[in-house]
């Protein structure tokens, strides 16, 4: 067995091929993840070589609109290599031959079902390539005990790591909110689904002596009453709009872990959040849940924004992507002592 320690120099393929446009909350995590692990002087690609040590798969996909196909992945698990014909043959007959490939590491996703409102290709794709991964990594609690329950799917070797951003562009800024002017509120979504919460969105819009923008896509079904619709832009802007708030509004159901809301405590903002999903995992020391009355809401927040956000700058450590890298280089030094490439 090779001696493995966190100072060796890794070989990972994150297998996902990460944009640098805006594309989702898993593409963000993912670029700043790598991004870190090529500071710290790992080698980063996005197709295994010959020297790859790890993998790493990102829930169901491994391109913006491309499914993971389990044929490949059972491959991927015995050869270390990927090839055309892999996508179509049965996982099944891969594990006639001995075992050359490097170990599997499976960032699962949620239960898309649960967070989309409809079941799709993505929910039979996920289960299938966890069976053939080697260690598991939650986003969140709520994201293990959603997929081990509705996927039936319990992986053996498994660690919670939630989703952290690069501090270089998600910092808070000097100033926080004065006693006078409006409260403004910042929302982000990739996703038009209503499930994203747009209905609340507009509704808190209405309020008096509050304002909410909107970055991302809006629903087109839901009018956005005084919403302003800032639209899709770069991790830099959206930094920037978020500085220039007070706090975030994030009205998703089922999220197992919004990289929105981790981006947005990076900024120092305060977060209403929907008890729903894995927000209080993430925002419930640090913000204040919905209430029926958002108007009480609101009050509940003002009440106690000065000591939410000064525990927001105290954890800080907690929402940067150091932390997390060093989380998953600990999950993958486990695995490869404990699968070793022949």
């Amino acid at each position: 067995m090779p001696d493995i320690n966190m100072s060796s120099k890794l070989e990972i393929c994150i297998l996902f091929d990460i944009t640098a446009s805006s594309w989702g909350g898993g593409n963000q995590f993912l670029r700043s993840l790598a991004s870190e692990f090529a500071r710290l002087g790992h080698t980063v690609t996005k197709r295994p070589t010959k020297d790859t040590q790890v993998i790493l798969l990102n829930a169901f996909l491994y391109s913006q609109g491309k499914h993971l196909r389990p044929g490949q992945v059972a491959q991927l698990r015995q050869t270390g290599k990927m090839t055309r014909p892999g996508r179509y043959l049965p996982p099944w007959l891969y594990t006639l031959r001995p075992r050359k490939g490097p170990p599997l590491v499976h960032r699962v996703d949620g239960v898309p079902e649960l967070t989309r409102g409809r079941r799709g290709r993505a929910d039979s794709v996920q289960p299938a390539v966890n069976r053939l991964t080697d260690y598991t990594i939650f986003q969140s609690e709520y994201c293990r005990t959603s997929f081990t329950e509705h996927c039936g799917v319990t992986p053996q070797s498994w660690r919670i790591i939630s989703n952290a951003v690069d501090q270089r562009v998600f910092f808070p800024s000097k100033d926080a909110k004065g006693g006078g002017g409006p409260l403004r509120l910042v929302a982000v979504s990739w996703s038009s689904n209503p499930r994203k919460g747009f209905a609340t969105l507009a509704e808190a819009s209405c309020l008096p002596g509050v304002e909410v923008t909107f970055v991302g896509n809006w629903c087109p079904d839901i009018p956005p009453a005084n919403v302003k619709l800032a639209g899709v832009m770069p991790s830099e802007e959206l930094a920037e709009v978020m500085r220039s708030s007070d706090a975030m509004i994030h009205a998703a159901w089922n999220e197992p872990c919004s990289n929105a809301i981790v981006e947005a405590m990076a900024c120092g903002l305060p977060v209403i959040y929907r008890d729903s999903g894995g927000n209080r995992e993430l925002a419930g020391e640090y913000g204040v849940p919905l209430m029926e009355n958002l108007s009480n809401t609101v009050d509940s927040l003002m009440r106690q924004y000065g000591d939410i956000r000064r525990k927001i700058l105290e954890n800080m450590p907690t929402f940067l992507i150091n932390r997390a890298a060093a989380e998953y280089l600990a999950m993958f030094q486990d695995a490869i002592a404990s699968h070793p490439v022949e």
